[in-house]
């Protein structure tokens, strides 16, 4: 009977940690997760970018959302304010597939972008040096 106890400990212990393993996946490396972010999001929303507030927070739709990979420096130093402006550019005029976890810091939902072609935003912005994964 104890065998068995531990055993189930074990496989519950384990299922857990893959869990976190995946969530975490999914959350900080979308653009590797395929069809995942979609699979797993809470909520999906597609729409017209109507805001950019800097480098890791856009407005979907007037829907707040922090990129929840990305962490960019902030907007009034040199390095901020060229973020902001990049993610300006890249996002001018698209049309997003944000995908929502159900977690909000502050007034933002979290979540990751795919632009139509399906690039996640988080991706290009790390790619091109302007920010880091948040971890």
């Amino acid at each position: 009977m104890r065998r068995l106890f531990n055993f189930i400990q074990i496989t519950v212990i384990a299922g857990v940690a893959i869990a976190f393993v995946g969530f975490e996946f999914i959350e900080r490396l979308p653009e590797y997760a395929g069809s995942l972010p979609g699979a797993t999001a809470k909520q999906t929303i597609t729409g017209e970018v109507t805001r950019v507030r800097d480098g890791d927070t856009i407005e979907v739709a007037g829907l707040p959302i922090r990129l929840g990979s990305l962490n960019c420096a902030e907007r009034g130093s040199l390095r901020g304010d060229t973020a902001t402006k990049r993610m300006k550019v890249l996002v001018y005029r698209e049309t997003l597939t944000c995908y929502l976890n159900g977690r909000t810091s502050y007034d933002r939902s979290i979540g990751s972008c795919a632009l139509s072609d399906g690039r996640d935003i988080g991706a290009v912005m790390i790619q091109e040096g302007l920010c880091r994964r948040y971890f």
